[in-house]
């Protein structure tokens, strides 16, 4: 039995073996050559040295060589283009040949141990190529960042942003990269005004008005949108954002009562067997045989319900204050129930249904005032129009 499980264990590494050679050979036949190298890096990590790792030692040859030749005529075509945008390709593809070549480095030497002879992998030092790619691309997006933000709008501004941040990622303190930086920034910014507009005839509590207008609890503020709930002096604010509370319902107090007639067959002990003499019957053990005595119980239940419900409904409008136009109009609304339920019983409580057990547990509470039921309907207002600030993408 042992011996079987060996065998099968044996079989299942040199089929897994077999799959991984196949895969990695597929890879480099499809052009998939990075791929093909990590997966023999990640084999001969632990087979280098042995028979077992010639197959992947091959294989890395051959994706190596294969895609450094790709990478270097990519190079050369991109360096006969005229567009500066090709910067961006040279620098990446060398970085790209030399994380490669790294990678593979830690090996060295590799051997193929069944042909007694180490594989010949031509390295290059690409470090002087990096740095001039590098110069070359950092003067383009330097360039193009600068004619972005000469035309004075937030898109493009935004966009020179981006390119100032990659610029400065790949070679910081680079001139005056991160004041232009700040200018960006502080041009592509989109400010909003934000106003809670009552048109009801009820009183909003306070406290929700304060809540929906601290924007930074729920995170609305983002890096290209900042929110208001008073104007600044000397701030070209960009939308008019208003929370419109147009109607509220709130029901009066209501209290339910409900009389449940219970009854329940239950035991209450036992009685003896007895036979037609009145003598007391006995199992095959001796012992008497008992038959279980059942009654009626009943008991009354008042189930009381205490009722209270409210409706919200509001509107966000959303107002573009360069052009004065309404861009957006979206209606919102959201309820509360207020239920309570208890109960008293007179009889025996045992006759009752789990499904009340509880509600006798329970008294009558005093009915939330007004200006509460109106706080909590307009919860689920207030996590739409997070929702809206959150998801909108203001120019």
């Amino acid at each position: 039995m042992k011996k079987l499980l060996y065998l099968n264990m044996v079989l299942l590494l040199l089929l897994t073996s077999c799959g991984n050679v196949k895969q990695i050979q597929s890879y480099v036949n499809t052009g998939n050559y990075d791929a093909a190298i990590d997966l023999s890096v990640e084999k001969l990590q632990k087979k280098r040295g042995s028979k077992a790792g010639d197959p992947y030692a091959a294989l890395l040859k051959e994706a190596y060589d294969k895609a450094t030749q790709r990478d270097l005529e990519k190079i050369n075509r991109l360096k006969k283009d005229v567009n500066p945008e090709k910067w961006q390709g040279i620098f990446d593809t060398y970085l790209q040949l030399d994380t490669r070549q790294e990678k593979i480095k830690p090996l060295m030497p590799l051997r193929l141990v069944k042909e007694n002879r180490n594989l010949d992998f031509n390295f290059t030092d690409y470090t002087n190529d990096i740095l001039d790619a590098k110069h070359h691309l950092a003067a383009h997006l330097y360039k193009k960042a600068k004619i972005l933000m000469a035309k004075g709008q937030k898109a493009d501004f935004r966009e020179a942003y981006d390119i100032l941040d990659n610029l400065d990622r790949m070679d910081p303190n680079y001139k005056d990269v991160r004041n232009l930086m700040t200018q960006a920034h502080q041009r592509g910014m989109t400010y909003a005004l934000v106003e809670i507009k009552n048109e009801t005839n009820k009183i909003l509590p306070k406290q929700l008005q304060v809540d929906i207008l601290n924007f930074n609890s729920y995170g609305a503020n983002n890096f290209w949108v900042e929110y208001h709930n008073y104007g600044v002096k000397n701030l070209q604010y960009d939308y008019k954002i208003n929370l419109k509370f147009k109607q509220i319902n709130i029901s009066s107090d209501q209290e339910r009562e409900k009389e449940i007639i219970e009854t329940k067959d239950i035991q209450d002990g036992y009685t003896y067997q007895k036979d037609a003499n009145g003598n007391i019957v006995k199992d095959s053990l001796g012992q008497p045989i008992k038959i279980p005595r059942m009654i009626t119980v009943r008991s009354k239940v008042h189930l009381y319900q205490q009722y209270k419900e409210a409706q919200v409904q509001a509107e966000t409008e959303i107002i573009d204050l360069r052009t004065n136009q309404r861009k957006a109009n979206i209606p919102l609304q959201s309820s509360f129930v207020f239920d309570h339920r208890y109960a008293t019983q007179t009889g025996d409580q045992r006759a009752i249904r789990n499904e009340y057990i509880n509600f006798l547990k329970e008294k009558r509470v005093v009915f939330p005032s007004n200006e509460k039921m109106v706080f909590d309907a307009s919860q689920e207002i207030k996590m739409k129009f997070k929702d809206i600030l959150n998801q909108a993408e203001f120019l």
